[in-house]
């Protein structure tokens, strides 16, 4: 049963006096990740846009706020008057985001915006809805979303492989916590602010204590980071930044024909996040660590080296001899369908090229949440499955329990779109090597979940970054 909020009535009577016109999102715009929101057209007419998804009136509610209170208006002057006031604390916010010193500027807009969206999100969000409304608002909007997500993974729109990721880190943590959420609205309790006031008193409380606010709003809003980071490089510049200001973690390089040769100092294993294309790099990569090149230089002195020659001496000749047997190679594909089965069965053929070099129990473990199929490398590898949702930890657990001895080793081809920390967990019990392979789109941010996690797996595991 829809709950009927107290003052939805009261709005209704308000916006008799306002140009306003209700639109629906189709489900086939549902990819650009807004559930609702409002426009403003000319000087006085207001155009609202819900989703299909959205039930009941809360986000109805919360647009008409924005409206009442004014926020579409005087754009300019507002931000006019956040910047003034952003300036003065700046040293303060700079250190919760990543820019260079030429795009300072544009990072400031865009961090202006992101607190204004949050401060009026206050506003509305105190005023409009009572505090015992709360929980149905949350309730609400995290209903809507989940629907959304699944209809953009079941139908593969844009965004499909972000959505599969997100619905599957939240029924994981369902699984721990009944209350978690996909979402979270802006409540300025949430921050320790009171309740009812302006949204200009919500930005002069944000600029008062941004280490308080900044790290909540931060990881609440991971998705709009990307929008603040300079785009000139391939590689997220929130990388290069963190991970060459921290030589504990690992030394990031950008591509610049720098030499790097002489500096011994060890800052992990994956050293550089160039993104590369599928080709000689890839299969470079996987051979060199795939196959052991152990050599034997001995002397035969049964091969007669001269043999047209009567003679009965026998000359010595240096040949190439080693007992050693390859090891095995295990390969560990997430099928959690961020990348397209074309793209992905390039990348197996590159293990397949190598399948006479390697052991013959070598094998191709196919996972989602759970283990899908397992292939001979030898024999070939079948069709690949798709499934939904990542969880990979068990999966380099199963691996390591079954088949991994000393001389083997271990490959994970995966997004990183996962709990990294219990990845490292089950790797540091392997007994042999490990490798990474990292699909990747060159999308803004690499790691989803964690950067600290994320650094601390790469300096474990060395990881090639492939662009799928």
């Amino acid at each position: 049963m829809k709950h009927e909020y107290k003052h939805f009535s009261e709005l209704k009577e308000k916006m008799r006096l306002v140009v306003c016109a209700h639109n629906k999102i189709s489900k086939d715009d549902m990819s650009n990740g807004a559930l609702a929101y409002v426009t403003k057209s000319g000087s006085a007419c207001y155009k609202i846009f819900t989703s299909e998804f959205c039930r009941g009136h809360s986000f109805l509610m919360h647009e008409i706020g924005h409206i009442l209170f004014g926020h579409l208006r005087f754009e300019d002057s507002t931000s006019g008057q956040v910047y003034d006031k952003l300036m003065g604390a700046w040293r303060r916010f700079s250190k919760y985001i990543s820019y260079s010193a030429k795009n300072e500027d544009r990072t400031m807009l865009s961090l202006i915006a992101l607190l204004k969206n949050y401060a009026m999100d206050m506003e509305v969000n105190s005023k409009i809805f009572d505090k015992d409304e709360k929980d149905f608002l949350i309730e609400d909007m995290n209903r809507a979303e989940y629907k959304r997500l699944l209809y953009i993974a079941q139908n593969r729109l844009p965004g499909h492989g972000d959505a599969f990721r997100r619905l599957g880190r939240y029924n994981y943590a369902r699984r721990t916590n009944p209350k978690a959420m996909i979402v979270t609205p802006v409540f300025p309790e949430t921050y320790g602010f009171p309740r009812g006031l302006s949204w200009n008193q919500y930005i002069d409380l944000i600029i008062l204590a941004p280490d308080l606010v900044m790290p909540k709003i931060w990881e609440k809003l991971r998705t709009e980071q990307g929008r603040l980071l300079e785009q000139e490089s391939k590689i997220p510049s929130e990388v290069i930044r963190k991970a060459a200001s921290n030589q504990d973690m690992i030394m990031a390089e950008v591509c610049s024909g720098e030499d790097k040769s002489e500096d011994k100092r060890d800052f992990g294993k994956t050293k550089c996040f160039t993104i590369h294309k599928l080709g000689p790099e890839v299969g470079h990569f996987i051979t060199d660590r795939a196959i052991d090149r152990i050599e034997d230089t001995r002397t035969d002195y049964l091969y007669l080296s001269n043999r047209e020659k009567t003679s009965n001496i026998l000359r010595g000749k240096s040949v190439d001899h080693s007992d050693y047997t390859q090891g095995n190679i295990y390969v560990i594909v997430d099928t959690s369908g961020s990348v397209e089965t074309r793209r992905l069965a390039q990348l197996l053929d590159l293990f397949s090229e190598i399948k006479n070099r390697v052991g013959r129990q070598s094998k191709v473990i196919f996972w989602d949440r759970d283990l899908q199929r397992i292939d001979s490398l030898c024999d070939g590898i079948d069709e690949i499955p798709r499934g939904a949702y990542t969880e990979i930890a068990p999966a380099i657990k199963y691996t390591a329990s079954r088949f991994c001895s000393e001389n083997d080793k271990l490959f994970i081809i995966s997004d990183y779109c996962d709990y990294l920390d219990k990845w490292l967990a089950e790797v540091r019990k392997l007994r042999c090597p490990c490798y990474g392979i990292c699909w990747t789109d060159n999308r803004k941010e690499i790691s989803y979940l964690d950067e600290e996690k994320f650094y601390a797996f790469c300096k474990e595991v060395e990881t090639l970054f492939v662009e799928l």
